[in-house]
């Protein structure tokens, strides 16, 4: 009995050791060695960047990422890896493109506003300066930021003729994720998941480590010595394991749980041309003021920052590939209503805009995409990117600038 105890006090001191060890190197990760990060918790490494800002191609401040300035960007084009230009200020405009004279057009919002194929567009039908900050996986919680930033850019310079807000379809998902981190203090965006597959909030929003740089760092080793697999193979337990499991689900008659964020799903749009899509519920799209008062806020906080006697503001909703072949995708069933749902969400965003005291003219492009889209496929064919190709980039904004034309030739 009395060896017993002596075992048990010495792994309570071993176990406390360990703690104690674990929670130094969790304070003291962000003076580690950048190759040391690799081995460290997604909330180490993030405190690792906030102190050396060292993450490659991006800078990260208060609230917003951008570029890093006169960088080069990889692009899918076509399927194709371009490298494009990022300016002095950090946004995916051509070199020595912004000065100090009168900007016609500004352009707002995520990934598809900072793909160059898109702004290139843009600035063939428009005759005056087209700028781009658009930037990818941020949503409307950040286009004030990225606005006010741009404020400060430009601070000698009248404030731009035309403001387009580009909303896509996961604007709301990204602004939602967003306020989650930064109602809880994670105010830096490094913390910020660019994308669902990324969230990890309970393991952000904690103060102490509970071994959890331990288990990072043994879990690191396990995978890159495929420690598991061997030990499985070695006594022959991999069959032994996946039979058991797949018998206690047919048992249990049930699936594997479906992962919380998008999955990538591809859509036969004709004989060798497959279309990349996201495969979110539909229910995540759907905007309503009521259901959704922190949506409308954050939208109601941008336009706060513009001044509407120099400015005309257009917000433009921009649907996701889901919506704009809908047709195609009736007997899927998580996405057999995709289209209807973006029809009530545009219904409620016109409502939302009628009814506001700001002068933004609402507009939705989405018939005239489906339309397009059912002789030429506006997206690339070899189901790797969910963005337009050219050709559909092209397209939309050919319509977008029309649509902006009109009004403002009306008025």
């Amino acid at each position: 009995m009395g060896k017993l105890k002596i075992i048990i006090i010495n792994l309570l001191f071993f176990f406390f050791f360990l703690l104690i060890i674990d929670n130094l190197i969790y304070y003291f990760s962000p003076y580690l060695t950048k190759n040391f990060q690799k081995y460290l918790s997604q909330k180490s490494q993030i405190r690792y960047i906030i102190k050396n800002n060292d993450e490659i191609g991006l800078i990260f401040d208060e609230y917003i990422y951008y570029s890093k300035p006169r960088s080069y960007s990889v692009f899918l084009s076509d399927g194709v890896t371009q490298k494009e230009y990022n300016d002095k200020f950090g946004y995916s405009n051509p070199q020595n493109y912004l000065s100090f004279e009168e900007i016609e057009v500004l352009l707002i919002g995520d990934s598809f506003t900072q793909y160059p194929d898109f702004s290139r567009s843009m600035r063939s039908f428009f005759n005056g300066k087209v700028y781009s900050i658009g930037m990818g996986g941020q949503g409307i919680y950040h286009w004030k930021h990225q606005y006010e930033r741009f404020k400060e850019i430009y601070l000698k310079s009248s404030n731009p003729k035309i403001i387009i807000l580009n909303y896509y379809e996961n604007d709301i998902e990204d602004t939602l994720r967003a306020l989650k981190y930064f109602e809880a203090g994670y105010t830096h965006s490094a913390y910020y998941p660019m994308n669902g597959y990324n969230d990890n909030f309970e393991k952000i929003n904690r103060e102490y480590s509970f071994y959890d740089e331990i288990y990072s760092i043994t879990r690191y080793f396990v995978a890159s010595y495929r420690i598991r697999e061997n030990l499985s193979k070695f006594f022959k337990l991999d069959k032994i394991l996946n039979q058991n499991t797949k018998a206690k689900l047919e048992k249990m008659k049930v699936l594997p749980k479906a992962p919380s964020a998008n999955v990538i799903g591809t859509l036969e749009y004709d004989q060798g041309c497959k279309i990349q899509i996201d495969r979110a519920n539909p229910d995540q799209k759907l905007f309503s003021e009521n259901t959704l008062p922190e949506i409308a806020d954050q939208i109601k906080k941008m336009l706060d920052l513009i001044d509407f006697n120099e400015t005309k503001v257009f917000f433009s909703y921009l649907p996701a590939a889901d919506t704009i072949y809908h047709e195609k995708l009736k007997k899927d069933e998580l996405l057999k209503n995709t289209f209807l749902t973006q029809n009530k969400s545009s219904e409620n965003f016109r409502k939302f805009f009628n009814n506001s005291k700001y002068p933004v003219k609402y507009i939705d492009l989405t018939s005239q995409l489906v339309k397009l889209s059912k002789d030429v496929p506006l997206h690339p064919c070899n189901g790797k990117d969910t963005h337009f190709s050219k050709f559909g980039f092209n397209q939309y904004a050919k319509l977008l600038s029309e649509e902006v034309k009109k009004h403002i030739n009306n008025n």
